[in-house]
């Protein structure tokens, strides 16, 4: 088993590598428990990161939100297979016939249509996701709900709406009330909390440089609370809440979660996962799963203002990894620390898709062609020179997210596009650096072949 001088050294040493101003780790493996924390929790003061620091969940929350969800459905308050109108009858979007087809699966699955990251930015308040229902009523459902994986932290809104609706309280107060005290967690998603403890602000590292700073906004999107823009929490509350899923009971032996909810959550959702999300093989109802089958591998990453978070639950092995960091460059600590103790600790080896572009098949350039939209951007097709290329727009708002967490927006080039599998639809996208490509497929060809939706990332319908 790991130590706690071990994990310590492992993550102060990749700190430093990755210029991570803070972290906090920890490994919890059959009621044994290590722990590691390193740097500071603001550049600005020094102060130094503790084993009590709260850190932004980011959208590991989205576990917790749909965990929240299945205590109704043990409760028998809530329906998997029930069309969202059932619980929000004023539930409207731009696609009405659609967004009447939305169940509440579908959000949970991330298979919704909703819209990935819309980000109105609206001000807080307890009726903050009663007004963002009124503000989805003008949006868009991209494909036919529940056909398809994209990612949709709308959905996450709406069940989070949902969840007022049946309990009578706001999204913070009931996932308090059901989750976080049932669990004495040290986390919260109330401002006025997180003064009064060690917490952690987000910092961007200069690529060029690797000067790090603190982050001009510590929390914005309140909209996206359900999502993961506003919980922060410690380690510890990170793996208890892990340790909830290996067999559905809180370590003081109360049951939070019926088998049958466990078993729902961790089953995979998709026959077709290709080029959805990297470094996952499947997604389950609120989790992302790195391995399915007798000994599944669950696992969720966040992302907030200049911070990165990972959970991985094996309950198999009864055995919870946690890892918290408040730079822009945690992502890459985390995905190397957690890959080495996974391998070595489990024998868990890291999915790694690659989709290199050959071999090369030939297809019907013009057919590909076309301009596919959604809230999250535009994406567009052409052919030059006789070589498809595409070009991903983002909306507003991820520009927004990009200044925020210090990046530069992308130059937006066109990139070649190559097909490696006709019959599928499959392209590899070549990213612009050596080595790197992107996963792109289209979907449901109209009467004259060609296709109506495009996967990049997250799905585009064509509009043209």
């Amino acid at each position: 088993m790991m130590t706690s001088e071990e994990l310590t050294r492992r993550l102060s040493d990749l700190a430093e590598e990755f210029k991570v101003a803070g972290a906090s780790a920890a490994l919890w493996h059959q009621g044994t428990l290590v722990r590691a924390a390193t740097g500071t929790v603001n550049t600005a003061t020094g102060a130094p990161v503790l084993p009590n620091t709260l850190f932004a969940a980011g959208s590991v929350t989205k576990v917790f939100t749909a965990s929240l969800a299945m205590t109704l459905v043990d409760e028998g308050l809530l329906e998997l297979d029930a069309p969202v109108r059932a619980y929000l009858p004023g539930f409207e979007l731009a696609h009405s016939e659609r967004a009447a087809a939305i169940t509440v699966r579908m959000l949970l699955n991330h298979s919704s249509g909703l819209p990935g990251d819309y980000m109105p930015d609206l001000a807080p308040g307890d009726d903050v996701l009663e007004r963002l229902m009124r503000e989805l009523t003008a949006q868009p459902v991209t494909g036919i709900p529940g056909k398809r994986w994209s990612y949709s932290n709308m959905g996450m809104g709406t069940l989070g709406r949902l969840i007022e609706v049946i309990t009578g309280e706001s999204y913070d107060s009931a996932l308090s009330t059901r989750i976080l005290q049932p669990l004495d967690l040290n986390a919260t998603a109330d401002s006025e909390e997180l003064l009064l403890r060690s917490t952690a602000v987000g910092h961007t590292v200069d690529p060029a440089t690797g000067n790090t700073s603190p982050v001009s906004r510590l929390r914005a999107w309140p909209e996206n609370g359900p999502a993961g823009s506003r919980l922060w929490l410690d380690v510890d509350a990170l793996i208890n809440f892990g340790r909830i899923h290996i067999d559905g009971t809180a370590p003081d032996g109360r049951r939070l979660l019926s088998p049958w909810s466990l078993h729902e959550m961790r089953q995979p959702q998709f026959d077709d996962f290709w080029g959805c999300f990297p470094m996952y093989v499947n997604y389950g109802l609120g989790w992302a799963l790195v391995r399915e089958g007798e000994g599944p591998v669950l696992t969720h990453g966040g992302a907030n203002l200049g911070m990165h978070s990972t959970l991985y639950v094996l309950p198999k092995q009864k055995a919870v990894l946690a890892v918290l960091t408040n730079s822009t460059t945690g992502f890459k600590l985390y995905s190397a620390l957690c890959e080495s103790l996974l391998k070595e600790c489990f024998d868990v080896p890291s999915p790694a898709p690659s989709y290199p572009p050959e071999p090369a098949v030939e297809v019907d350039n013009e057919r590909f062609t076309g301009d596919y939209r959604s809230p999250n951007g535009h994406v567009s097709v052409d052919v030059r020179d006789g070589q498809l290329r595409l070009r991903l727009t983002p909306a507003p708002a991820l520009t927004t997210w990009d200044r925020l967490n210090g990046r530069t927006p992308g130059d937006n080039r066109a990139l070649p596009l190559v097909c490696i599998d006709s019959e599928r639809r499959r392209f590899s996208l070549d990213l612009g650096s050596p080595g790197e490509f992107g996963a792109v497929q289209f979907y449901d060809p109209d009467a004259d072949g060609r296709p109506t939706l495009v996967r990049v990332g997250t799905l585009y319908e064509r509009t043209s």
